[in-house]
């Protein structure tokens, strides 16, 4: 059979070339986290502990060296200059001058060929890059001040050390408290000159503060302009360090974290990858930090233990070089459902009965390893088209997930008003009443009134009052709130999710999954459908950035809520 013209190419056609930059990320690798060991109070006074990065080093040593060649051209142009003018037309101090020249320019060349031959490492070679910046300075401020004074002269009143400052500034990403030091001790250069060369120049006090003041405002403008250039530098090459992936979009932030698309540097794979920023570490302090992280890591340990092709995928965890920490999810072309309802309407009952059996088999897997989701809402629900499947449920953000293998006294501490008012059980409002998957399972009933009705089940104007409708009033039948009819079944099935009394409920999502199963549908949703309703509504692509959603993550926060009376029931199994 004959090769297609993609089979014909060799194996490595399409991967990208490594370039001399990339051996600085190999080496520049983030460790990985062993989460076995991970001590989170070190990890977050690591993170606020923050040094410039190894991308931003490598962009800094490649700037050296472009200063360092046009230093030597400004340099060995003056002296091409005072050579062609003369001794007449430079000044007593002409020897002085084309002597300062000449050092500049063979300083200039150093620096430059140490930028190429990549001999230093790049710390060290920020760190001569330094040296430089005050060797220059110092030349020029001794070249200022070889020539007499002229009073009244602005340009001689403009310190020629300006010119280096400023470039550095703008060109030289730094940390910003060190850029200041570096811009101070730069500008110091020209009244060492002056002390140097004070038998060829004088001022009296009042000429003094003028000449030397544009140094000093020189280096105060280039340590701000050094303090952007930083920022939006970072910005940039920040995507060159999260593991083997390059980030290419920024897809939403959120209260704590950041979630951008990525192209892994070697493979053909997009992905996901969620980051928390090492300024809300340090904002929170280090008890909320420890419990962010907390949280952070749970959701990673969780969903990389679980298989169900309905679970989001992880692919990697760690932490960049400047403590943020991180992990890499597949990236997903969907749409949320909550997106889905606000966009397009409620949706058929035969598609609801799809999409909630698709859920299920995520819930069931996790409840198996006796783990409760407790923030299962249509904003943490994605329907994708994954290769030749359509409306292909991905749960997402286990990041409230309940470990019922936990110690007794780790499940106490576990027991807070965690989640979404708009889809939380009664018994997660009581600290006595177990909480197991069938609140997930409640919670999941609440996703189906949404896809039904296009409403919640509850509306309130606080989210204290949404809670105790939840704990205490019965919801209307979702046919009474919306100008349709809807199938009898899986009302039925939707309203046993929503009992008070988990008992009442399901008692697994396999249970659940088979009785929506057992439905009968005139029209039944079928993978002809799927597809046709994807040709038509295809949305825009979604990519997994809805757990992020801040208004939604506000409302998950711990509440306050009168205790709620519930039957005590036992634990559910699967």
């Amino acid at each position: 059979m004959a090769a297609t013209p993609e089979q014909a190419q060799p194996a490595d056609a399409d991967l990208p070339r490594l370039e001399p930059d990339d051996m600085q990320l190999i080496e520049a690798e983030p460790r990985r986290l062993d989460l076995s060991v991970w001590n989170q109070a070190e990890a977050v006074r690591g993170a606020a502990n923050r040094q410039l990065s190894g991308s931003l080093l490598g962009t800094a040593v490649t700037r050296l060296g472009q200063i360092g060649l046009f230093g030597a051209l400004s340099f060995s142009s003056y002296v091409l200059w005072a050579l062609l003018l003369g001794r007449a037309r430079v000044g007593s101090s002409y020897g002085t001058a084309i002597g300062i020249a000449i050092a500049g320019a063979a300083l200039s060349l150093v620096l430059f060929g140490v930028t190429k031959l990549r001999k230093i490492p790049p710390q060290n070679m920020a760190d001569l890059g330094n040296v430089y910046l005050f060797l220059v300075c110092l030349l020029l401020g001794v070249l200022r001040h070889s020539q007499p004074s002229t009073a009244g002269d602005l340009l001689r009143q403009v310190s020629p050390v300006v010119i280096p400052l400023l470039t550095y500034g703008a060109l030289i990403p730094t940390v910003p408290g060190k850029a200041l030091v570096i811009m101070l001790f730069g500008a110091a250069m020209d009244p060492l000159g002056l002390m140097l060369m004070r038998a060829h120049t004088h001022y009296d006090a009042s000429e003094l503060v003028v000449v030397l003041a544009s140094p000093l405002v020189a280096a105060l403008v280039a340590q701000q302009v050094s303090k952007v250039v930083h920022h939006l530098t970072e910005g940039i090459v920040k995507a060159r360090e999260v593991g083997s992936y390059k980030l290419v979009e920024r897809l939403g932030v959120g209260g704590m974290a950041e979630v951008w698309r990525a192209n892994h540097r070697m493979l053909r794979r997009p992905a996901a990858i969620k980051l928390i920023r090492p300024k809300v570490l340090i904002d929170h302090g280090p008890a909320d930090s420890e419990r962010l992280l907390r949280l952070f890591t749970r959701e990673v340990r969780t969903t990389a233990s679980l298989r169900s092709p309905h679970t989001i995928q992880i692919y990697d965890f760690g932490i960049t070089q400047e403590g943020a920490f991180y992990y890499v999810m597949e990236l997903l072309d969907g749409i949320d459902l909550m997106t889905l309802v606000e966009r397009f309407g409620p949706q058929s009952a035969e598609r609801v009965a799809s999409l909630m059996r698709q859920v299920c088999h995520s819930l069931r897997e996790a409840h198996a390893r006796a783990f409760v989701h407790r923030d299962v809402k249509p904003a943490n629900v994605l329907i994708c088209a994954v290769g030749g499947d359509y409306d292909f449920v991905k749960v997402l953000d286990f990041g409230l997930v309940l470990d019922r293998h936990l110690t007794s006294e780790e499940l106490e501490d576990e027991k807070q008003f965690v989640g979404t008012p708009a889809v939380m059980a009664p018994e997660m409002l009581r600290f006595q009443a177990p909480v197991d998957a069938r609140a997930d399972l409640y919670a999941l009933g609440c996703v189906g009134y949404w896809l039904l009705t296009g409403k919640r089940v509850f509306e309130a104007q606080t989210r204290a009052d949404m809670l105790v409708m939840h704990a205490h009033q019965k919801p209307l039948l979702p046919s009474k709130r919306i100008d349709r009819a809807i199938h009898p079944g899986l009302e039925a099935l939707v309203m046993q999710c929503l009992e008070k009394n988990p008992n009442k409920r399901p008692q697994t999502a396999h249970e659940l999954s088979e009785a929506l199963g057992a439905l009968h549908f005139d029209h039944p949703w079928t993978d002809e459908r799927a597809a046709l309703w994807w040709k038509q509504n295809r949305p825009e692509a979604q990519r997994a950035t809805s757990a992020l959603d801040e208004k939604e993550r506000a409302a998950a926060q711990p509440v306050e809520a009168a205790p709620v009376d519930v039957e005590p029931a036992p634990a559910a199994s699967e």
